[in-house]
């Protein structure tokens, strides 16, 4: 009937309004970086033991399935990894666009500081923190030292500055001195309203400087890393756990607004931001600073979890953050706050794999942004719901989608350009599904 054409055309918005902000706030190759490292993680967790009775029970797809081969994934992190490392100009700031023709950075006035503390995030992430690539990540991360000081150096002297009326600082977007804008390239002078600080931007930021921390120690005073959380917490949470999503230091309404909209994913950023700075103060001895953090992500993720339980399946968003920030939390949470949580994070799963579904049948554009972000959550939850299976109990077909999703991203890496083109994976794969010799599409 027409109220169901209505739910449907809905949801089917919400659903491309969560891509679009997918592609708009994460780099192509940060998040494949991640997805890659999620698969290799994973089966190391579940030492193969989701993929062998995959096989068993799906004997037509056995043939398509590729054994899994971690030699295969690592190389394709690696060329990732190198990309990262040569996308970094001397200043420190990455090229996020990438004209394939020439290789020449695309100029954007726009520098969007979320992917640049996302971006560090995921060199950091594939360079120092997982075991599986621990034998060869030598060979390929020579260059993530020096990537990560000057880029997170960049972060810290061009995006965070301090935010009037409060004691504390904070990032900035656009970045650049906002009490004293800086000039375009075109001669334009960015006026003083047009900056605002995004949940987001706090929440990346986080992470990247708790984790730049944790493997240049001093490369970034913890206090200022503190005072970007205790903005979050104080001024961005709210007393139910939910965040609003910008704070306007220089126009109305002088505070915390959820204009122009509301984010669907700043919430999950900022959680799992608050996780790893948790994380990195309770290392230092810092219990009682660290325990702060953590309620409050607890909290926001709850928050989330207790909004979204009423919600038709299909208005689910494809929430990659608040999912990696679930499967990062759970270790550090009483098994009582797991319920919650869990419930929320299978329903996700559940319109993941579904869109998935549904897109890899269709001749179709795929953006790898959205793809990458949604395997970067699935290897983050799907082992949890492996051994937990009453939350969620698909998890055999949503592995087996997902592991041929990341080889097609290995297949769509760029492996026969330029040297300075190695790695690089375009924004955009154009899928054809056809009939193979026996019939099948």
């Amino acid at each position: 009937d027409m109220g169901e054409g209505r739910k449907r055309r809905k949801s089917r918005r919400r659903r491309r309004e969560s891509e679009e902000e997918a592609e708009e706030d994460c780099t192509v190759f940060m998040i494949v970086v991640l997805a890659l490292i999620g698969l290799t993680v994973a089966d190391e967790m579940t030492g193969g033991a989701v993929l062998d009775p995959l096989r068993e029970r799906f004997p037509a797809l056995r043939a398509e399935l590729p054994a899994f081969d971690v030699r295969r994934v690592d190389r394709s992190i690696d060329r990732a990894t190198r990309y990262l490392c040569a996308a970094a100009d001397e200043d420190g700031k990455f090229a996020y666009a990438v004209k394939v023709k020439d290789g020449v950075a695309v100029a954007n006035d726009d520098y969007n500081v979320l992917r640049h503390a996302g971006t560090i995030y995921a060199l950091i992430d594939s360079c120092y923190f997982n075991a599986p690539q621990a034998s060869v990540r030598a060979k390929y991360c020579a260059c993530a030292p020096d990537t990560v000081n000057s880029t997170v150096e960049w972060l810290v002297r061009e995006a965070i500055w301090p935010i009037p009326n409060l004691e504390l600082s904070g990032v900035y977007k656009p970045h650049g001195d906002p009490f004293n804008p800086p000039t375009a390239a075109d001669g334009r002078v960015y006026p003083q309203e047009r900056y605002r600080l995004t949940l987001g931007g706090q929440g990346l930021a986080m992470m990247a400087l708790s984790m730049a921390n944790q493997v240049q120690p001093g490369l970034v005073e913890w206090n200022a890393v503190e005072e970007i959380g205790t903005f979050v917490t104080q001024h961005f949470q709210q007393e139910d756990g939910t965040f609003y999503s910008f704070w306007y230091p220089f126009k109305e309404p002088f505070g915390p607004c959820d204009k122009p909209k509301r984010s669907l994913f700043y919430p999950g950023e900022a959680a799992l931001g608050l996780i790893y700075l948790y994380e990195g103060l309770k290392e230092q001895g810092k219990d009682d600073a660290a325990a702060v953090y953590l309620e409050a992500a607890a909290k926001g993720l709850e928050a989330l979890a207790n909004e979204r339980e009423d919600w038709e399946e299909e208005a689910i968003p494809l929430d990659h953050w608040a999912l990696k920030a679930t499967a990062r939390i759970l270790g550090h949470l009483p098994e009582a706050r797991h319920d919650k949580l869990l419930k929320h994070a299978a329903k996700v799963i559940r319109m993941m794999h579904d869109r998935d579904l549904e897109r890899i049948g269709m001749n179709d554009k795929l953006g790898l942004s959205s793809m990458g972000t949604v395997l970067e959550a699935q290897f983050a939850m799907l082992p949890i719901f492996h051994e937990k299976r009453s939350y969620y109990d698909n998890v055999d077909q949503a592995w087996c989608l997902a592991q041929k999703e990341a080889f097609l991203l290995c297949e769509a890496q760029d492996q026969d350009k330029p040297a300075d083109m190695l790695g690089g994976l375009p924004h955009n794969l154009n899928l054809e599904n056809g009939k193979g010799a026996d019939g099948q599409t």
